[in-house]
C-alpha cells in the first residue's frame, strides 16, 4: 500500500519544466491548426515537441527542422507515436550541432509565424514556421531515425486534409528514461514539422 501511495505521489509531481509553462494552455495552437489554417492562428503561441531532423546555423540565428510528435503529460515528445509532419523553429544565437544532434528530442514554446516552403530531400514541403521562445532538450532518450516519416503530398493544407503516404519510422533505443527532471500541451495528435546556448537539462 505504501509503495502505491509513493508511486501516485511521484506521478502527481511530474510537471512541465518550468521554462515551458504558459499562463493559459487552452490558448496554445495545435499542430493540426497551424498546418491547416495558419492564416487564422498566426501570431499565437505554440508548445510543441519533436525529434531534430536538421540544424542550420546562420550568422545570428539557428533554425531547427523538427519531426513533430505529441507530448506526454510532462512535456516530453512521444517518439514511438506516429508523426504528423515537420516544422521549423528559429532561435537567436548559436546552437552546437554536436549537442543538438539528429534524433535528439526537444520541446519548445514560441510564436507561430505562418507557413514556409522548403524541401525534404527532393520533396516539396510546406513547414509551419515558429519563432522560438524557450526550449528543453531531453536526455537519455531514444535516438529517432527521421528518414521514415509521414509526408503530405499537397503543398498547402487549408479546407481539408490531403492524402498522405507513409514510410517506416525506425527507432533505436538507448537507455530511455520516461521520467524527466522537469515536467502537457495543447499539441495536436493525428496529422501530416537556441539561443543563447542554454544549458542542457539534467
Amino acid at each position: 500500500m505504501s509503495i502505491l501511495l509513493v508511486t501516485l505521489f511521484l506521478v502527481g509531481c511530474v510537471n512541465f519544466p518550468d521554462k515551458l509553462k504558459v499562463e493559459d494552455p487552452n490558448n496554445l495552437v495545435s499542430y493540426q491548426d497551424a498546418a491547416s489554417k495558419a492564416e487564422q492562428v498566426t501570431g499565437k503561441q505554440i508548445r510543441w515537441g519533436g525529434a531534430i531532423a536538421k540544424i542550420e546555423n546562420k550568422e545570428k540565428t539557428t533554425i531547427l527542422e523538427m519531426v513533430y510528435y505529441p507530448l506526454t503529460s510532462y512535456g516530453r515528445p512521444v517518439s514511438d507515436d506516429e508523426s504528423m509532419g515537420r516544422y521549423r523553429i528559429e532561435f537567436n544565437g548559436f546552437m552546437d550541432p554536436l549537442v543538438y544532434q539528429e534524433g535528439r528530442l526537444m520541446t519548445f514554446t514560441g510564436e507561430l509565424r505562418g507557413l514556409e516552403k522548403g524541401l525534404v530531400g527532393e520533396h516539396n514541403y510546406v513547414f509551419p514556421s515558429v519563432k522560438g521562445k524557450e526550449f528543453y532538450i531531453w536526455k537519455k532518450l531514444q535516438r529517432v531515425d527521421i528518414r521514415g516519416v509521414q509526408m503530405w503530398q499537397n503543398d498547402y493544407w487549408f479546407d481539408r486534409y490531403p492524402r498522405s503516404y507513409r514510410s517506416r519510422l525506425i527507432i533505436h533505443t538507448s537507455g530511455d528514461n520516461h521520467r524527466p527532471s522537469g515536467s502537457r500541451p495543447g499539441g495536436a495528435s493525428t496529422l501530416p514539422k537556441p539561443v543563447s546556448s542554454k544549458r542542457e537539462a539534467k
